[in-house]
């Protein structure tokens, strides 16, 4: 096979977002970024009280511990949000589901 029939060597990175869409992953490596951010995102004290559960459809789910705890980080839902996205660079979490 002469020159003009290789294709060009592409790097995985550039390839993987394209795969992960594909299969409906795309949002294990912002989970995991998030995941790795826990504690910085919601601060020590509610992070211990809180767990990301996952991030599907670009829901941040959120499962918490006590009713009371529910209730506080109800009120902050647009600033936990607020705060994922600003942590991954691009508008991506559209909600945030407490359970």
């Amino acid at each position: 096979m002469g020159a003009a029939g290789k294709r060009p060597m592409v790097g995985l990175s550039q390839v993987l977002p394209s795969v992960l869409d594909q299969a409906g992953l795309a949002h294990l490596p912002y989970e995991g970024k998030l995941r790795a951010e826990w504690a910085a995102l919601l601060g020590p004290k509610a992070s211990t009280m809180a767990a990301l559960a996952d991030l599907k459809g670009w829901v941040l789910r959120v499962r918490v511990e006590s009713a009371v705890w529910r209730q506080e980080l109800a009120f902050q839902k647009e600033s936990i949000r607020r705060r994922a996205n600003e942590l991954l660079g691009a508008e991506l979490v559209k909600d945030v589901v407490l359970f």
